[in-house]
């Protein structure tokens, strides 16, 4: 690598290559200007330095990743890798450089496969689909998938990415999955038959694009003490009991088990207090008939 006085700099940009090939599948003259202020002239002198340096990890010309000779540059986790892919480029993660002493909490080491992240987050990027075999915690069903990723997702302590699941023999084939249960992934790069179709992405996934308004009011079987505490947590002025939010409808159900949101009806609540169950809640979910029409349009 380069060792004049701005060594640190073209380390830095290096390392971005390195991230952009191995993530994403590609990088080009315009990623650096926009990630680093520098010119096309500039950018191509980077490139070019990488190609030096690893010249079997890119296509010259095209700027793409050499999948069968890869070798990083850097070393770098599933955990921030998919934290830079969501949140941007930054090279103080590749070093631990914190501005104030941080660690962070229950971290479990190598949870996650750094090849398969790659690989899913390289397809999200080409818009391409991956065979796999999911390990879901709802299903039996270990047979292989095809799956065609389209983001990725963190609900504060599990990353997962969104899908359309073209196995899936349900109306619904647009599903939420969990990285660390996908195994045995392939990419489908090559082949026609592999890229993503229209009624495959985003804009056609109607529980991603519907936008649910929660009215969530302090649970109440919680103590006054407790109330305190939820207020708190959640940033509600103590004068209030009521939240006001919205979430995607795709990502309700995971809002409900994190916030443990009471959206039970009144037959659930007698047939629980029935039974003797008591389960823990800090909210009630005030205008569940609303949500309930609201996906109603979804069928």
């Amino acid at each position: 690598m380069n060792t004049d006085k701005n060594s640190n700099t073209i380390n830095e940009r290096l390392a971005y290559v390195d991230f952009k090939l191995r993530f994403t599948g590609h990088i080009s003259r315009l990623d650096l200007g926009e990630t680093f202020g520098i010119a096309e002239a500039a950018a191509s002198r980077v490139l070019t330095e990488y190609g030096v340096v690893k010249p079997e990890n890119k296509a010259q010309k095209v700027n793409t990743i050499i999948r069968e000779s890869f070798s990083p540059l850097i070393s770098i986790d599933g955990e921030t890798a998919l934290g830079m892919l969501a949140n941007g480029f930054n090279k103080n993660k590749l070093t631990n450089n914190t501005v104030l002493p941080f660690e962070k909490v229950g971290v479990i080491p190598n949870r996650l496969n750094i090849s398969e992240v790659a690989m899913i987050t390289r397809a999200i990027a080409g818009e391409y689909a991956i065979n796999c075999n999911y390990f879901s915690e709802n299903s039996r069903n270990h047979e292989i998938r095809t799956l065609m990723p389209l983001a990725i997702l963190h609900d504060g302590s599990q990353w997962m990415f969104r899908a359309y699941d073209r196995t899936e023999t349900k109306s619904n084939k647009f599903k939420n999955f969990h990285f660390t249960r996908c195994m045995n992934v392939i990419e489908g790069f090559i082949g026609k038959e592999n890229k993503r179709l229209d009624h495959e992405g985003l804009t056609s996934d109607k529980s991603w694009n519907l936008r649910l308004p929660l009215i969530l009011k302090l649970h109440e079987s919680l103590s006054e003490e407790n109330k305190a505490q939820v207020r708190r947590d959640f940033g509600i002025p103590q004068e209030q009991d009521e939240l006001f939010t919205s979430e995607r409808e795709a990502f309700l159900w995971i809002t409900k088990k994190k916030w443990y949101i009471d959206d039970r009806n009144q037959k659930q609540i007698e047939l629980d207090s029935k039974e003797g169950l008591k389960r823990f809640y800090k909210f009630k979910l005030t205008n569940h008939e609303m949500i309930e029409k609201l996906k109603e349009s979804l069928s």
